[in-house]
């Protein structure tokens, strides 16, 4: 059946942003500024603080957190504690996210290319992970 791929497909969309945070991690201060972190941070990365690793270390296991509970969703894994409310909480983080580029877009304010992609990016992922959420709880009920 076609609807079984979303739970998996949005466990792997989890796991990429979980190893784009790897990634940045591993080229440094001007991964931490292409990718949105912010100049502070890029600039504690040069100098050599700790701060942006752990932080971003800490984003990379919850969005492994968020692949682990889809993969049960899909199945794949034993399900989790919380496994209904983390599924739509995770779904509507990702959701939000990506929405809240539209308001201002209504209102036109000036957004970076860099905010509306990775808005746009939020928000199919966001939709992904709605689909896997309402396919998987319609079969737990």
């Amino acid at each position: 059946m076609l609807m079984s791929i979303w739970a998996p497909f949005a466990a792997w969309c989890s796991v990429a942003v979980a190893l784009l945070h790897v990634y940045v991690i591993v080229q440094g201060p001007w991964a931490y500024r292409f990718f949105g972190a912010g100049e502070q941070l890029a600039t504690m990365a040069e100098q050599g603080s700790w701060v942006p690793t752990l932080l971003t270390s800490g984003i990379t296991i919850v969005f492994f957190a968020f692949a682990a509970y889809y993969f049960a969703a899909a199945s794949w894994i034993p399900r989790l504690p919380f496994f209904k409310w983390a599924l739509i909480g995770i779904a509507a983080v990702y959701t939000l996210r990506g929405a809240m580029v539209i308001p201002a877009l209504l209102v036109g304010m000036k957004i970076s290319p860099f905010d509306l992609w990775s808005s746009l990016t939020s928000l199919a992922i966001g939709l992904i992970h709605c689909l896997a959420a309402w396919q998987a709880l319609r079969r737990a009920l």
